[in-house]
């Protein structure tokens, strides 16, 4: 039977647990599945930076990629993306060059000025995780760094495979 509960949230996760089970792999999937409706709570223009970001810190990883790199690795339509790329030219975050081996290919590549807006909006994040667990111990911190940087390797890892098969 379902309890009250105090937030949206929690009432989420009850339901979802009732529905699914108590495992450890079951509780992963629920924290996982409400990380990202939390995430989504954000308003329409901290979604569409969130977009920007996503496609900065894409571009600083793995260099210069074309428009349609950047959408498949979004799962965005090529015009969503053309329109980010658009408004980080204008930003200067970007720079768009043309191959030199195949006039109509793109190169879109990250700039200073958008590697300063990663360097700012991870400061940002940083600051939001340290709010949040302020009540936590520093060895509590990190053994949850140490298991949610493995999860999302091993996460990714796991997509990878799964678009290769």
């Amino acid at each position: 039977m379902l309890q009250p509960t105090s937030s949206p949230l929690e009432r989420t996760r009850a339901f979802l647990a009732e529905a699914a089970g108590e495992a450890a792999n079951t509780q992963l999937a629920l924290a996982f599945i409400q990380l990202l409706m939390t995430a989504k709570r954000v308003s329409p223009a901290q979604h569409e930076q969130a977009t920007v970001n996503a496609m900065l810190s894409k571009l600083a990883l793995e260099g210069p990629m074309r428009s349609a790199d950047l959408s498949h690795f979004l799962l965005l339509d090529p015009s969503t993306v053309s329109r980010h790329i658009n408004s980080m030219l204008d930003d200067q975050f970007v720079t768009k060059t043309t191959d030199e081996h195949d006039r109509r290919v793109q190169w879109i590549a990250i700039c200073d000025r958008g590697r300063a807006r990663l360097s700012a909006r991870l400061l940002e994040r940083i600051a939001q995780i340290e709010k949040v667990t302020e009540a936590w111990s520093e060895a509590d911190r990190t053994t949850f760094g140490a298991l949610l940087a493995r999860f999302v390797t091993d996460f990714d890892h796991s997509i990878n495979e799964a678009e290769q098969a």
